[in-house]
């Protein structure tokens, strides 16, 4: 199996590290296939600005380039280029032409937002809320995950089940909206990742959980290994432990993307 990883932000995001510093860790670490997906997010077609976390608009054109060459330039480790799209409330519109371009390898499609609400960015936007406000929130963001998913716009779902990041978790049964997404994601012929960054959150578990995995082998929908590294040293943390899981899971095949084709490779 070559080693891959897609899932990783520079400092055109909100990482720490150039791309030349996450491609000498992909060296050191032994990855064959190095991609980045840095946050692409637009609130509206108009947005000339992005929140300080995400790519700023101006900086696209620069992003592709700096990537192009990097991949002109670099023999030994394979690099491939992606954005991970947010998904909002009504994005389809404005992200279908920057979703479509030629110049990427794989577009990840991900839910950061239920309305104008942050999930993943603070534990203090779930502290003050009563469990009845929380249910809600976790139930529109499995709704907005099939949204997403049947935009028909991306290749990979990004790190299912987000939504727990801080350990907070539904008291009532969202097994049916969960279901509604991975059933969209296999109609829209997605792959999803098992994103190890989960491990070093609050939550202790990868996303998805291993429930929700074993959900998405049944519908043989494909999976991607990523560590959604926001620095190059962490380029395959718990890569070990992830693929321990895919195995245990069922998975003997893992997602490879190129020019918006995928294949699959043996997982070894």
């Amino acid at each position: 199996m070559r080693r891959a990883t897609y899932h990783n932000h520079t400092f055109f995001s909100d990482g720490s590290d150039n791309p030349q510093e996450f491609l000498r860790q992909a060296r050191e670490q032994h990855v064959d296939v190095l991609g980045f997906a840095d946050h692409y997010y637009r609130e509206s077609a108009e947005a000339t600005t992005a929140p300080e976390w995400a790519m700023q608009p101006q900086n696209l054109e620069t992003y592709y380039r700096t990537l192009e060459h990097l991949r002109t330039s670099t023999k030994d480790v394979e690099i491939r280029i992606g954005l991970e799209f947010d998904w909002l409330d009504g994005s389809a519109a404005w992200l279908v032409r920057p979703a479509s371009d030629p110049r990427l390898d794989y577009a990840i499609g991900s839910v950061h937002y239920v309305g104008k609400d942050s999930i993943d960015s603070t534990r203090d936007f779930w502290m003050p809320l009563p469990q009845n406000e929380r249910n809600e929130i976790i139930c529109r963001y499995w709704k907005a995950v099939r949204e997403m998913a049947e935009s028909g716009l991306f290749d990979i779902a990004g790190h299912l089940d987000l939504v727990k990041k801080f350990a907070v978790y539904p008291t009532c049964d969202v097994t049916p909206l969960v279901r509604d997404a991975l059933d969209a994601i296999k109609a829209a012929d997605m792959a999803i990742e098992l994103n190890t960054s989960g491990w070093s959150k609050e939550c202790r578990e990868c996303y998805p959980s291993e429930a929700i995995l074993r959900a998405a082998f049944h519908r043989e929908i494909p999976v991607t290994l990523s560590a959604d590294a926001h620095r190059a040293v962490n380029l395959r943390a718990h890569f070990a432990r992830g693929t321990d899981m895919l195995k245990r899971v069922g998975y003997r095949e893992i997602a490879r993307f190129e020019k918006r084709e995928r294949i699959l490779e043996p997982l070894d």
